[in-house]
C-alpha cells in the first residue's frame, strides 16, 4: 500500500512515461474509473486502495486500474457503489476496425470493416485534372476552395496514426501522440489512419489525390495498434486529448458494436471543451455502432456513386446508400464511401496512394467540411451541425435514417 500511495500522491507531476504500454494481456482484470468532478487524489487513492494503477487521465479525472487476478468482477461492483465514482465499467481490448466483439460482450460479432474495404490496383501519381477524386468532387469541395481550404484548423485523426513522412501530408501533419505506449511513435503503422488523414487533407499540389480541407493542420492521436487493435480507456484518453489541445474537429473512423457509457462520457467533456466530433455510422448494414450513434457525434453513412456493380458494395449502379453501411436515426449525413482513393504509408503500396471502402472513408469527407465550417466561424458542435445542415440537401430515394439530412455541398457552407 505504501507502493501505492506513493504513486497516486505524485500523479500531477509524473511525466507520461511512467506509464507502461497498454495491450490486450490482462484486460480481463483492468478497470476505468471515472471520478465524480473535483474528486481529490487522496478520495481516488482511497477508492481503488487494494489496485494497482496501470494509467490515469488527470483532466477527467479517471484511472485505469487493475485487479488481482479473478478479483475483478467484486472490485468493479464495489466501486460502482462508492458517491466520489461517477462510473465504472470493465475495460475491454478488440479491433475497432473489425468490429470484432470480445467474448464478454456476449454478443454475435459485427462484420469486419476490413473485410468491406476494397483495394483496387496501384494507383499511379494522377495527373492535375484528376487531382480531385470522385468523392472530394461529389462534396464539391473544389468550389470552395477559393473561399478558404481550412487554415488554421485544427483537425485530429483518432485512428492508427498517420504517416508523417507521405509526401501528400508532410507539411501538413504538426505532431501527434500515442496513446497506447506514451513512449513509443505515433506514426502509423496499419495504413487507415494514414488513409483518413489524406481525405481530410492532402495537399493541393498538382499530383496524386487531394483532401477536402487541403490547408488544415493535422493530429495524429494513435489509439489502435497496427493490427487496429485498442482498449476502451486508449480511445478514451485520445478523445481528452483532442479536448485538451485545442483540436477542433476530430475524426473517429472506428466503431464498436456496444455502447460504452465512459467513452460518451469523454465526448461529453471534449464537445464542452469546442471539439466537433465526426464518426463513422458502421459497416454491418444495421443500426449505428458506437461512438456514433451517441448525440455528442456527427455520424456519417457511406455514399456509392453511379455505375459501381459490385453488389457488396451498392445494391445498383443508381447512386444510393452502399450495401455495407449501417443506418438508423442517428445518422446525420451521407458521404461519399465507395472506393475512394487516398493517402497510405509506402508499406501498404508503393504508390504511397490505395482505394478503400467504408464508412471509415466517408466520415472524413465530413470531417473535412466540418473543418471548412469552423474556418468560416462555426465554433462548437451544434454550431457547426447547422452549418452543415444548411448546406446539405436530401438525395432522391433515400431514407432519413439512410442519409441523415443528405450531402452536404462545401460552397454553400457559410
Amino acid at each position: 500500500m505504501k507502493r501505492l500511495l506513493s504513486l497516486v500522491a505524485v500523479l500531477s507531476l509524473l511525466s507520461p512515461r511512467a506509464f507502461a504500454a497498454i495491450t490486450a494481456q490482462g484486460v480481463e482484470d483492468r478497470i476505468v474509473v471515472v471520478f465524480q468532478p473535483g474528486t481529490s487524489v487522496a478520495d481516488q487513492l482511497k477508492a481503488v486502495q487494494g489496485l494497482e494503477i496501470v494509467d490515469e487521465i488527470p483532466a477527467m479525472p479517471a484511472l485505469l486500474v487493475k485487479a488481482p487476478s479473478g478479483l475483478a468482477a467484486q472490485a468493479l461492483a464495489r466501486l460502482s457503489a462508492l458517491p466520489s465514482v461517477y462510473g465504472a465499467e470493465a475495460d475491454v481490448w478488440l479491433n475497432w476496425l473489425e468490429g470484432a466483439q470480445p467474448a464478454t460482450f456476449q454478443q454475435t460479432a459485427i462484420p469486419s470493416v476490413e473485410a468491406v474495404l476494397q483495394t483496387l490496383p496501384k494507383l499511379k501519381l494522377a495527373p492535375k485534372a484528376e487531382e480531385a477524386q470522385w468523392g472530394v468532387k461529389r462534396v464539391n469541395a473544389p468550389a470552395a476552395w477559393s473561399s478558404g481550404q481550412g487554415v488554421g484548423v485544427n483537425v485530429a485523426v483518432i485512428d492508427t496514426g498517420i504517416d508523417p513522412e507521405h509526401p501528400e501530408l508532410k507539411s501538413r501533419v504538426l505532431g501527434g501522440i500515442n496513446e497506447l505506449d506514451k513512449n513509443a511513435p505515433w506514426a502509423d503503422d496499419h495504413s487507415h489512419g494514414t488513409h483518413c488523414a489524406g481525405i481530410v487533407a492532402a495537399e493541393f499540389d498538382g499530383k496524386g489525390v487531394v483532401g477536402v480541407a487541403p490547408k488544415v493542420n493535422l493530429y495524429a492521436v494513435k489509439v489502435l495498434t497496427k493490427e487496429g487493435s485498442g482498449d476502451m480507456f486508449g480511445i478514451m484518453n485520445g478523445i481528452m486529448w483532442t479536448a485538451q489541445n485545442n483540436i477542433q474537429v476530430a475524426n473517429m473512423s472506428l466503431g464498436a458494436g456496444q455502447a460504452m457509457p465512459l467513452i460518451q462520457y469523454a465526448l461529453k467533456m471534449a464537445v464542452s471543451a469546442g471539439v466537433t466530433v465526426v464518426a463513422a455510422a458502421g459497416n454491418d448494414g444495421k443500426a449505428v455502432n458506437w461512438p456514433a450513434a451517441y448525440p455528442e457525434t456527427i455520424a456519417v453513412s457511406a455514399l456509392c456513386s453511379t455505375g459501381v456493380t459490385n453488389a457488396k458494395l451498392c445494391p445498383s449502379t443508381a447512386e444510393g446508400i452502399a450495401t455495407f453501411s449501417s443506418r438508423g436515426p442517428e445518422v446525420a449525413f451521407i458521404a461519399p464511401g465507395v472506393l475512394i482513393p487516398s493517402t497510405v504509408p509506402l508499406f501498404a503500396d508503393a504508390s504511397g496512394i490505395k482505394a478503400y471502402s467504408g464508412t471509415s472513408m466517408a466520415t472524413p469527407h465530413v470531417a473535412g467540411l466540418a473543418a471548412l465550417a469552423v474556418a468560416k466561424g462555426a465554433k462548437g458542435l451544434d454550431a457547426v451541425r447547422a452549418a452543415l445542415k444548411a448546406a446539405a440537401e436530401p438525395l432522391p430515394n433515400m431514407t432519413a435514417s439512410e442519409q441523415g439530412a443528405g450531402l452536404i455541398d462545401a460552397a454553400k457552407i457559410r
